[in-house]
């Protein structure tokens, strides 16, 4: 499932080719195996607010989000850049009901901070 999320605020895409990881097999495989992540490309794990880097090849930011009910609305939590491959540690964010992974870089290139909401381009 292909989706689209853009910053409410302005509508910059923070993710043009978007993954929607609810299948276990998705969410079990998430981006292992990937030998690079082009820019507007990620992953969004609902209902998870940790993830790891083992066997992971490439680096990535990723965006812990609180998602705002009743509408397609997320206001981010925490933004963690630049996370290395094949560490061991678990990363997560108290608080946070959905994990979004972006390529490394595109965090800090998109001034993508805490306290921001995003939203699914209509």
């Amino acid at each position: 499932m292909g989706f689209t999320l853009v910053r409410k605020t302005d509508g910059v895409s923070v993710l043009s080719e978007g993954i929607l990881a609810v299948r276990y097999w998705t969410r079990l495989r998430g981006l292992i195996g990937r030998k690079d992540l082009k820019s507007g490309e990620g992953m969004l794990f609902p209902k998870c607010n940790s993830v790891h880097m083992w066997m992971m090849s490439i680096p990535i930011d990723v965006v812990f989000l609180k998602t705002l009910v009743p509408s397609k609305e997320w206001k981010v939590l925490d933004v963690r850049p630049n996370l290395k491959p094949w560490r061991l540690l678990p990363v997560g964010c108290f608080g946070a009901d959905d994990t979004l992974e972006i390529p490394s870089g595109s965090a800090e290139r998109l001034g993508l901070k805490a306290g921001e909401v995003l939203c699914t381009a209509s």
